[in-house]
């Protein structure tokens, strides 16, 4: 099964990581998405290092990035700056999606 992320705040750290660590424990695939507020937490080094375990793969929107102040620095490697194409290609490739 493939999980869908949509992070559009940044409050639910903990849930976030627990959720994806569980599925990912699980065997499921995990895809996540942030964007508005969300990408804030692109630069918290737990959210950053989920994308370490096998199965998940993080992008967000360069846009909102940009207008949250986050530089090209604050981006860890491995997680792709991308548009709403990439939420599409989540929600297209995702057998359910979250949003938070």
């Amino acid at each position: 099964m493939t999980i869908g992320m949509l992070i559009t705040t940044d409050k639910y750290r903990d849930d976030i990581v627990g959720i994806t660590e569980a599925a990912v424990g699980r065997g499921h695939r995990v895809i996540i998405f942030f964007m508005d507020e969300g990408c804030r937490l692109v630069a918290d080094k737990k959210i950053a290092s989920l994308k370490e375990n096998g199965g998940v793969s993080m992008s967000l929107c360069d846009y909102n990035r940009k207008k949250m102040g986050l530089l090209d620095k604050d981006i860890p490697e491995g997680i792709t700056c991308g548009s709403q194409y990439d939420n599409a290609v989540m929600n297209r490739e995702s057998d359910k999606v979250i949003v938070f």
